[in-house]
Formats: C-alpha cells, sequence, structure tokens
C-alpha cells in the first residue's frame, strides 16, 4: 500500500489500539504511582506505606499477590486509553490543521503543535473522567472490597451523583490532560522532524525511540503537579451532606504546598515517568508502524 496523507477515522483507531496496549503494559507501574500520590491523603505527612517504587510493588505483590499489581484498575484503564487516547491522539493532527496548513514537519512552529496538543487532549479526557475516577479507586483499594468497573459506575452515579460523583476532578483531569499531551505529542513531533532534518537519524525506529524518551521526559514534568490534585479529589469518597476536604485545583495545590512543601507536588515522579516513559515509547512505536502498515504518513 502506499504512502498518503493520513484519514482520520482510521487514525483515530490506530491512536486507540496503540495507547490500549501500551496501558496494558504500564499498568503495574501506574498502581504503584497512584498509591504512591494517596499515601500521605490516606497515612498523614510523614508515614508512608509506599516509600518507593520497587518498595511499593513489593508490597503489594507481598499483601495482595502478583495478579492484584498486574490488574488493578486494569480494565476501566484500557476503557480510558480506548476512548480518551483515540481522541487526545487520533485528534491532534485535525488539530494541527486548525492553525497551519503546513501541518508536517518542522515548517509548523512548536507552539501551534503544543496548543494543537492541548485542543486534542482537553477533548478526549473531559468525556472519559468517569473512566478515570474508577481506575483510581480500584488501584487504591487495598482491601479489594470495592466490585467491578460497571457496578463501580453504576454505585458511583447512584451515591454521589452525576456531575459531582462521576465527573469528581473532572477539571484537574482535564488540565492534567491538556498538559500531557500539549507536552508529550508536541515534543515528540518536533524532537523527531528537528533531528531528520539535521540528519541525525532517517525515519524509522530508531528516530522513533529517541523521540519518544524526549516526549516522556516532558510529559511527566510537565503534567505531575496536576497529576497529584488529580488523584487526590477522585479518591476522595464523597459524603452526602459534607463538605468534601479537597474541592478545586487552587485549594488543592495550597493543601498540598502547605502540608508537604513543594515537593508534595512531585510526588510519585519517578513512578510517574516509569510509566509514561515506556507507554509513551510503546505508544509511538506501535503508531508508527501500524501507519506504516495502513499506508499513512508518519506523525
Amino acid at each position: 500500500m502506499s504512502n498518503k496523507d493520513y484519514t482520520v477515522p482510521l487514525t483515530f483507531a490506530l491512536a486507540g489500539c496503540s495507547n490500549m496496549i501500551s496501558g496494558a503494559v504500564t499498568n503495574p507501574i501506574d498502581v504503584v504511582k497512584v498509591r504512591m500520590q494517596v499515601d500521605a491523603q490516606a497515612k498523614g505527612i510523614y508515614e508512608r506505606s509506599y516509600p518507593g517504587l520497587m518498595r511499593g510493588a513489593a508490597k503489594i505483590i507481598k499483601n495482595e499477590g502478583l495478579l492484584s499489581l498486574l490488574t488493578a484498575g486494569l480494565l476501566p484503564s484500557l476503557l480510558r486509553e480506548g476512548s480518551y487516547s483515540t481522541i487526545r491522539m487520533g485528534g491532534y493532527e485535525p488539530a494541527k490543521r486548525l492553525f497551519n496548513s503546513a501541518d508536517y514537519g518542522n515548517a509548523m512552529p512548536l507552539y501551534q503543535k503544543i496548543c494543537a496538543g492541548a485542543i486534542s487532549g482537553s477533548a478526549g479526557s473531559f468525556f472519559t473522567t468517569p473512566f478515570d475516577l474508577v481506575k483510581i479507586r480500584l488501584q487504591t483499594d487495598t482491601t479489594k472490597t470495592l466490585p467491578n468497573t460497571f457496578v463501580m459506575l453504576y454505585r458511583v452515579g447512584r451515591d454521589e451523583g452525576i456531575l459531582k460523583g462521576l465527573w469528581r476532578g473532572v477539571g484537574p483531569n482535564v488540565a492534567r490532560a491538556t498538559v500531557t499531551t500539549a507536552a508529550q505529542i508536541s515534543s515528540y513531533d518536533h524532537s523527531k522532524h528537528m533531528m531528520l532534518d539535521r540528519g541525525w537519524f532517517r525515519e524509522g525506529p530508531t528516530a522513533h525511540f529517541i523521540s519518544s524518551v524526549v516526549a516522556g521526559f516532558c510529559a511527566a514534568t510537565a503534567n505531575n503537579p496536576v497529576d497529584v490534585v488529580k488523584s487526590r479529589m477522585q479518591n476522595e469518597l464523597r459524603v452526602k451532606g459534607q463538605a468534601p476536604k479537597h474541592r478545586n485545583i487552587p485549594q488543592v495545590i495550597v493543601l498540598v504546598i502547605r502540608s508537604e512543601g513543594l515537593a508534595g507536588l512531585y510526588k510519585g515522579w519517578f513512578p510517574n515517568w516509569c510509566r509514561i516513559a515506556p507507554h509513551t515509547c510503546i505508544t509511538f512505536l506501535v503508531f508508527e508502524q501500524l501507519r506504516k502498515l495502513f499506508g499513512i504518513r508518519p506523525v
């Protein structure tokens, strides 16, 4: 099949497939990351149940079993990747054309690529917030008493409300997705074409891998503060008639800084990077190869 310009429906489908594969592979790291981020919320400032990535993983395996580490929150994670990531990555190139018809390579300025990523990321995350909320709660459930994904969706909607329950944390969720996608896809796109334009590499897996490493670092560093806020808000169970402790993004940021310092906003950065880096590499390597297989030009 000859190489051709991207076709929107197929690009969306391939984006979803590549993200679901990478999401399944990196789910164990995501479980530890979420546990670390909500640790202070559950245990207090100075007491830590999950003091690091390796020790946290070892503790989960010891207390809950290997299967728990591998599968906690996996189904809502895959549902989220298959919906949210389909929109955020599949919609990146159409969003680029809103800013510049010369949307391929580095003929398009970096800031326009960042804006395109922000648009596609925010659109995808808004509609898939319920899956993300259930994923967070299942990943932090150490007693294994919570029901399955679909029962959880029903119960949260019934007991806590649709907007105040299922869409709880939609603000930080959209903010996180906006920052993540703006940093991740634009840095991959721009760094890859910079290397290609300078003749350092040819289009292929090597260029894709190196660009993915750059994109993973940028995404993890940019999104971690918002990710901490999102995890704290979504992990808190809402009780009717009682004001939540974590109410909105500015309030939670102030709360974290006052109790844990600025470093609190980067709690879980290493496992976050350890998840985003392989997730990004697998996603783009698979995405680029699927595009090649179906005759669609590279990103």
